[in-house]
């Protein structure tokens, strides 16, 4: 093969990963991260470091011991458990290098997945191109690069999309089983990316994908589409179970309507945004800096419409996007009907919460159609005066309206720039083919444009003058990465003093912010740790920051707290002796010169914090000799975050354990802990009486006592604590989440079918040799 060729079949592709490569290269080639979306350090790295030090062990991270008390983390949507990229990156590869192949694999995916798909669909190499330089310089040079959970979920959609387009083009039943393979294992890293929104938008995608393929072409196609769509979520039992099941046991399972339901001084957000997102979002697409899709592509996006031999994928994608700008004008979504509509779908709350979010379809559909108007232009030229009145009306569309709706114009320079190197480009291609290739050309020039200028941008955050007061942005420029990794992940003393101890973090004024310590990440910040450093570091934090959490550790922080606290975060504004005790917090981090809410004595210093070991600091497991019961949760939570609860050396239990003694049992137990699923307890007890274990209270904790099951019950209204009978005993605790286990049992079944039914259909359709 020549040179030439060569070029022409990878010219497209290594386009796209050099353009992704030039936008991240702070990212590659440097140990460091960003902290301009406050998730990345304080979320993502935390986590997916403790899921890659789990796998690495061959252990399944059902549990992290880690963050607010003990917390369930394979059923957490967000664990990243199955997920394979940070699975793989963060058990192999350090979690700085892991967490910044992160950032960069998701553009790179996205932008050779669209191409890819684009091709399979019918399109040509430019064609292709231009799709994949369009998402991949709209994700790179924005913050959806580091948005992880909806960067993950746009790339990985490209790959359904590619498995749909293969599966439809197939002739073959083995064939069509391998694109639908692949398919679901996309599908099953979209739902491990982001469960709500981003699943939203791929599935939505790929089934008007499917529907306009399908239409028309008989009940043989409608069946094997239905077969398609019924296989995807079975091959993904695996992630979808424990995470719904999870979710409904949850702090969200009575959806965002329900937070803060009888938490006295909280008030939650609404449910569901009532005025929806200003009507002008799509046009961010073609403002600078941010996620700038290139003049070279929008301005074909039109000429989509004239593409009668793509026809049927332009009117799936073209549909999905307009009904997302329907639903979510102000108009619409503030309308009663809509909102009734919503609310009674299963997790519709969730899903309109943050109704912003759904613009993400167009990060996908806008250079989709592109795409699809570049090769219905080369199918079916026309002459240059009509395609000037074309290339026109994408100005007037682009550039025309939102000048005209008050956007401020310096954001629009790159695009009219880049419009006039677009039109000639498209306008030599229509005269003289050899030109088309300056389309693409002039696309990667001016996205390379739009990264250094979103990379060196010093102003406050990007407003077009369209947004209106509704608070949702365009999506605002990547600049380039400052935090130093190393230093980041580099453990301070006060890591090594709390050893396997709990440890809480005490900084005001941000712990008076209702999310806590989130946006406290600038470097004099980290010695707090706060922000899943816990997580990080494999040291014990009784804080922590999860859109869903246990529901009873949920409900007793808010009870404990003064102060409003949003629904994502765990925060105690000024933790008392009683708080610190009942959570069986050791330590205390607080700032030096600020005296520490509790008594206690410094042991250890770093960074400007000191860590404060408190005066008769709690045992992590304690014998206690009495209880009480209660005849509610609420009425032990409010016993429970009284001032003089530390006082108390009874447990509150509400369900009776049997006959409490008459005399206060004396004891003592020692415990070890070999993962953060076991542990094992030696109990020695006079008479009959209570291990109270201060790990946050969860049904898939089970206890057994010298081998015989016993019970786990809940104490102090979000604890847990197991009756031991008089004598010596071992107790072991074990936590075994069920749903995991059947979740992998169910899709390893599918899958197993799948593939007896690949090698059914591969032997009747092979070829018989004469």
């Amino acid at each position: 093969m020549s040179w030439r060729r060569i070029a022409v079949a990878w010219g497209g592709p290594l386009l796209i990963a050099g353009l992704v490569v030039f936008a991240l290269r702070g990212f590659l080639f440097a140990d460091r991260l960003t902290d301009e979306h406050p998730d990345l350090l304080a979320f993502w790295l935390p986590r997916w470091s403790f899921l890659g030090r789990s796998v690495a062990e061959g252990v399944i991270p059902l549990w992290n011991p880690f963050e607010m008390a003990g917390y369930r983390f394979a059923a957490d949507p967000q664990s990243g458990w199955l997920y394979a990229p940070p699975m793989l990156l963060f058990s192999v590869l350090s979690p700085g290098t892991a967490i910044r192949a992160m950032v960069v694999l998701n553009p790179l995916l996205a932008g050779l997945g669209l191409y890819t798909f684009l091709r399979l669909d019918g399109c040509g190499r430019l064609a292709a191109t231009v799709g994949g330089l369009s998402i991949a310089g709209a994700m790179s040079a924005s913050e959806i690069a580091i948005a992880m959970p909806f960067a993950g979920a746009m790339a990985w959609s490209t790959v359904v999309l590619l498995g749909a387009a293969g599966f439809v083009r197939a002739e073959r039943w083995w064939a069509r089983v391998e694109w639908l393979a692949l398919a679901g294992f996309a599908w099953s890293q979209v739902a491990s990316a982001h469960m709500s929104h981003g699943l939203v938008v791929g599935t939505a995608l790929l089934v008007a994908y499917l529907a306009a393929k399908t239409w028309g072409r008989g009940a043989d196609a409608w069946g094997r589409a239905a077969v398609f769509m019924l296989v995807l979520p079975l091959l993904s039992l695996a992630v979808l179970l424990p995470r719904l099941e999870f979710i409904d046991a949850s702090s969200l399972g009575e959806g965002y309507d329900g937070l803060g339901a009888g938490v006295p001084g909280i008030e939650e957000e609404p449910p569901i945004m009532p005025g929806g997102v200003w009507a002008g979002w799509p046009f961010a697409f073609s403002s600078a800096p941010g996620a700038y899709a290139g003049a070279a592509a929008l301005l074909a996006v039109p000429l989509a419409l004239r593409a009668t031999r793509r026809r049927r994928t332009m009117i799936a994608f073209g549909a999905v996007l307009a009904a997302t700008w329907v639903l979510l004008l102000p108009l619409v979504l503030g309308a009663g009907w809509v909102r009734s509509a919503v609310e009674a779908l299963p997790y519709g709350d969730v899903l309109l919460h943050n109704p912003g979010r759904l613009r993400y379809v167009a990060v996908l559909a806008l250079p989709a159609l592109a795409a699809l108007g570049v090769q219905g232009l080369r199918e079916e030229p026309m002459p240059a005066r009509r395609l000037a009145m074309w290339l026109g009306g994408g100005v007037v569309l682009w550039l025309g309206v939102p000048m005209l709706a008050g956007a401020d114009p310096g954001h629009w320079a790159l695009f009219v720039g880049g419009a006039a190197v677009a039109t000639t480009a498209y306008l030599l291609a229509t005269r003289e083919p050899r030109w088309a290739s300056a389309i693409a050309g002039g696309l990667v020039l001016e996205l390379v444009i739009g990264i250094v200028v979103g990379g060196v941008w010093t102003g406050d955050e990007v407003r077009l003058g369209l947004e209106g007061d509704d608070g949702v942005l365009a999506f605002q420029p990547l600049r380039e990465p400052d935090v130093d990794l190393g230093a980041f992940l580099a453990p301070t003393e006060l890591v090594e003093r709390i050893g396997n101890d709990r440890y809480l973090t005490w900084a005001p004024p941000a712990a008076a912010y209702e999310k806590g310590y989130l946006f406290a990440q600038d470097r004099a910040d980290w010695p707090a740790l706060a922000n899943e450093r816990g997580t990080l570091f494999g040291i014990r934090d009784a804080l922590g920051y999860n859109p869903v959490q246990l529901p009873r550790y949920w409900a007793w922080v808010r009870a404990a707290n003064p102060l409003p606290v949003a629904y994502n975060a765990a925060v105690l504004a000024r933790p008392t002796a009683s708080e610190v005790r009942t959570i069986g917090a050791r330590y205390l981090v607080v700032p030096q010169g600020v005296t520490p809410t509790v008594p206690g004595q410094v042991v250890a210093t770093a960074g400007g914090y000191d860590l404060v070991e408190v005066y008769q600091a709690p045992n992590p497991v304690e014998f206690r000799g009495a209880w009480d019961v209660v005849p509610s949760a609420g009425a032990a939570m409010r016993i429970a975050t009284s001032d003089r609860f530390e006082e108390r050396d009874t447990v509150l239990l509400e369900q009776r354990p049997g006959r409490r003694p008459k005399v206060e049992a004396q004891g003592r137990g020692r415990w070890r802990s070999t993962s953060p699923t076991y542990m094992r307890l030696q109990v020695r007890a006079d008479r009959r009486g209570l291990v109270l274990i201060r790990t946050s209270y969860d049904e898939n904790w089970h206890a057994t006592i010298d081998g015989e099951p016993a019970h786990v019950m809940v104490a102090d209204g979000f604890l847990q604590a197991v009756t031991v009978p008089k004598g010596r005993h071992h107790v072991v605790l074990r936590y075994e989440d069920p749903w995991v286990t059947r979740g992998l049992i169910g899709s390893g079944a599918v899958w197993l079918m799948l593939v007896i039914g690949w090698l059914a259909v591969l032997l009747i359709h092979r070829p018989v040799r004469s």
